[in-house]
């Protein structure tokens, strides 16, 4: 195969693209700005130059900024998630069984900790909002569940009332009991 023939092939390729003569001209204008550049890429060698005390210091001052930020986090870790784990010697400590009546509790329940175990068979809106994550709405389930089934059998039955969850029930099992 001579040059030629190579040659009249090219052209009855580019023909079949229907390719007009100033497209032809920019693409082959486009191919050779890209053959220049690659071929200064190739010539020009990018050498870093750098000494080893340089180096050196970048290094010592990246740790030190990282063992910076890893103190900061564990600060905001310990600030914004204590460390909840009972010790397993020591059971969890119960607020006194003396059972809170209603005439004792201020018109502000929420801001209150429960000081008494709550029954929560008996208990009354007002009692059950005292209980951390009780509000108005829970307790008003929390009572008509009640009424509905006939009292609790269980503490883990509260899981049926609507809304309550099992981290809620867990923030709350401290401070409830249950007596028919």
């Amino acid at each position: 195969m001579n040059f030629n023939d190579l040659k009249r092939k090219a052209f009855f390729w580019i023909e079949r693209l229907q390719i007009s003569r100033t497209e032809r001209i920019a693409f082959t204008i486009l191919l050779a700005i890209l053959a220049v550049l690659f071929s200064i890429t190739l010539f020009i060698q990018n050498t870093f130059q750098y000494s080893q005390e340089e180096y050196d210091e970048i290094v010592t001052e990246f740790e030190k900024r990282s063992a910076i930020l890893h103190q900061q986090e564990k600060e905001l870790e310990d600030k914004y998630n204590p460390d909840l784990s009972v010790n397993n010697t020591i059971a969890t400590p119960a607020p006194p069984s003396i059972e809170a009546n209603e005439s004792e509790k201020t018109s502000d329940p929420i801001d209150q900790p429960p000081i008494a175990l709550i029954n929560i068979n008996t208990a009354g809106s007002a009692q059950l909002q005292t209980l951390n994550g009780i509000g108005p709405a829970y307790a008003e389930n929390i009572l008509q569940y009640r009424e509905s089934n006939g009292g609790f059998d269980s503490i883990d039955e509260l899981l049926n009332v609507k809304g309550i969850g099992q981290k809620r029930l867990e923030n709350i099992r401290p401070y409830i009991k249950i007596e028919n």
